[in-house]
């Protein structure tokens, strides 16, 4: 696991747990926004899995405003291991997370696949701000193009890509094509 990832993920999953303790949907929702993105720029088993976790325990607390208890004690678990660089049994932890959860809530296939369309978007995005063509970033990526400009309508890619020109320039231009001056 590298490195950055293993720091980012420890911090990641206490920001978790003490959003849990609260009662913080809006925290959790947040924590799940950046870890996704996250996994978008890893694209590692590790971050894509607490990106599943956080948004899956978002999506939880939502409509059942609590969670189990022995979600937070392998929370907690998870963060040690992580800590003390035992990969393995973090990874142990993590399976039986994804475990409880999927025996909690049924709509885990759905939050996965969510964070793996969302993750791809975002990827895609990046390729994009790059200046690949729209429609050879969603090809590469295997997305429509519908999902991708939906997406990047939301940023503000098209604003760093658009050349200003003033008005004196733009007339000037179309004068010279018309032959107007």
């Amino acid at each position: 696991m590298d490195e950055k990832v293993r720091k980012e993920i420890i911090q990641l999953l206490d920001k978790v747990i003490q959003s849990l303790d609260k009662n913080d949907i809006l925290g959790l929702q947040d924590l799940s926004n950046h870890i996704i993105h996250s996994a978008s720029i890893f694209q590692d088993e590790y971050s894509v899995s607490a990106a599943v976790i956080v948004f899956a325990l978002s999506k939880i607390i939502q409509r059942e405003s609590f969670i189990d208890a022995r979600i937070t004690t392998l929370l907690k678990k998870a963060i040690h291991h992580l800590r003390k660089y035992q990969i393995n049994k973090y990874t142990l932890d993590i399976r039986k997370l994804i475990s409880l959860i999927s025996n909690t809530d049924s709509k885990l296939g759905l939050y996965i696949q969510h964070v793996m369309d969302e993750a791809h978007v975002k990827k895609a995005s990046k390729i994009y701000d790059h200046g690949i063509s729209l429609g050879q970033t969603a090809q590469i990526l295997g997305i429509s193009q519908w999902e991708l400009m939906k997406y990047i309508g939301h940023t503000k890619i098209p604003d760093n890509l658009v050349e200003k020109v003033n008005i004196r320039k733009r007339l000037k231009y179309v004068n010279e094509l018309f032959g107007l001056s």
